[in-house]
């Protein structure tokens, strides 16, 4: 169960909703304008140096990153992870949950594939904490109201995913998130065969202790001009920490 408190006109008034309500993106876009077009709103209304709008690829290809963005007169472009509710549980992993990111594995795999072309795509990370207390098996978790905007590099997480320090890996226990585990002694299919091995390279935890290797959505995978990407519902997300000042800067924070 999570609690929603005002803070001012454009947050939802105080209410108990339920994890279903928090993983469905209708559910905010009817509190108010589309994220990412509010997102740009709010980029306008302060001064970070960056552009930001609506890709126009965006009209003609759903794949296609959302934000085209413009800093010292070279474009880029961009993605804004839009949060709002707090991994209440991210000490399991080693951070504060009051600057936890959660980033679904899913979204690296793909950013990878734009990586491999030298395309080093910048992500947002706007945090607007909506929900302020879980409470769980009758203890309650908290972090205070906090907005900000962060801004990195994909090369940069990447090179955390990669390095010895890893950050740790949240699996999402919803029965419409399990991926499926694929034993790869029993499979025939080379095309299922390459995509355990793309999955193998991209993070070796994802091999399990008895060889099987787990998938990172809950449908699989599919192919588009000659890549292969996972498609379903995000099965886990790495947890980073926002306080890392070698990945993230802060561009606006407000308590």
């Amino acid at each position: 169960m999570f609690v929603l408190y005002k803070n001012d006109p454009y947050d939802p008034p105080r209410r108990v909703v339920s994890f279903d309500d928090l993983d469905n993106k209708a559910f905010w876009c009817n509190l108010g304008e589309d994220k990412e077009k509010a997102f740009i709103n709010v980029m306008k209304k302060i001064e970070t140096g960056y552009s930001v709008d609506i890709h126009p690829e965006k009209e003609t290809n759903p794949y296609h990153p959302d934000l085209e963005i413009i800093k010292n007169n070279q474009k880029f472009l961009g993605e804004a992870k839009i949060k709002n509710s707090p991994l209440f549980i991210a000490e399991r992993y080693g951070v504060d949950p009051q600057f936890a990111l959660t980033m679904d594995l899913k979204d690296s795999f793909n950013y990878i594939k734009w990586l491999e072309k030298g395309v080093d795509i910048l992500i947002f990370l706007w945090i607007r904490w909506e929900a302020h207390e879980m409470i769980l098996q009758n203890k309650s978790y908290k972090v205070k109201p906090m907005r900000g905007i962060w801004v990195t590099e994909f090369s940069k997480l990447r090179k955390k995913e990669l390095s010895d320090n890893k950050p740790g890996i949240h699996w999402y226990y919803d029965r419409y998130r399990r991926p499926p585990v694929y034993n790869t002694e029993r499979i025939e299919n080379k095309e299922l065969l390459n995509w355990c091995d793309e999955l193998k390279n991209f993070e070796s935890r994802l091999i399990q202790e008895d060889g099987r290797i787990k998938n990172i959505t809950s449908d699989g995978y599919f192919e588009r001009e000659g890549r292969t990407y996972p498609t379903g519902h995000s099965s886990a997300s790495y947890v980073f920490d926002l306080n890392d000042e070698d990945i993230f800067q802060n561009i606006f924070i407000k308590y």
